[in-house]
């Protein structure tokens, strides 16, 4: 189970807590008003409402990590036909930043990919992200991935992108295999430096 997936069970289950509550103090909050106890009954239905305002809350989180979820399982279907030629596919790896590295992919040569997966949009701080979790990767595993890691930026809303920013790969479904299949080339050729800041193609 990814990290999206693990988070948006835990948003869900936040927010069923945080709505059980609202009901219940809402229930109490009632008997205590009709029984004259206007003062406890009020504060437990004031209660009620904060509580029912978090569990929407967390209801919003819960959905946006599906949207997440639902972005890496399409990352792991368009990697999966890579393994019929010998790459080898990781997803969910812990590392020592928060979260877990979204995908890892490494080329039979020993290159490997750190795969950041992003719906729509990203900024800076994703980019950084990433590139921090490839520098980790290549430190940790370098059985894994012994020609070194490059970071990936996966933008699964999107179509025709393949480039560079700031020594990040990012790159579009359409383009995610072909783009880590030329890269990987490129590299056991030698030569990789002169992709950095350029267009893939």
């Amino acid at each position: 189970m990814n990290y999206p997936r693990r988070q948006q069970y835990r948003r869900l289950s936040r927010a069923g807590r945080a709505a059980l509550a609202s009901v219940a103090a809402a229930f109490l909050g009632l008997l205590l008003v009709r029984a004259c106890f206007g003062l406890p009954g009020g504060l437990l239905l004031g209660a009620a409402v904060v509580l029912g305002l978090r569990a929407r809350h967390w209801l919003a989180l819960a959905g946006r990590s599906r949207v997440g979820a639902r972005s890496e399982d399409e990352v792991r279907r368009t990697l999966a036909p890579l393994q019929e030629h010998g790459w080898r596919l990781c997803r969910g790896l812990r590392w020592q930043g928060d979260g877990d590295i979204d995908s890892v992919a490494i080329a039979p040569t020993g290159l490997g990919f750190a795969i950041e997966t992003k719906t729509r949009t990203y900024d800076g701080r994703h980019l950084g992200r990433v590139g921090e979790q490839a520098s980790w990767l290549g430190r940790r595993r370098r059985r894994w991935c012994p020609r070194s890691v490059l970071p990936v930026l996966w933008v699964v809303r999107a179509g025709r992108v393949d480039r560079y920013e700031d020594g990040v790969l990012v790159v579009s479904i359409d383009r995610l295999v072909p783009v880590l299949c030329d890269v990987a080339t490129e590299i056991e050729g030698g030569q990789p430096e002169h992709l950095v800041g350029t267009s893939v193609l």
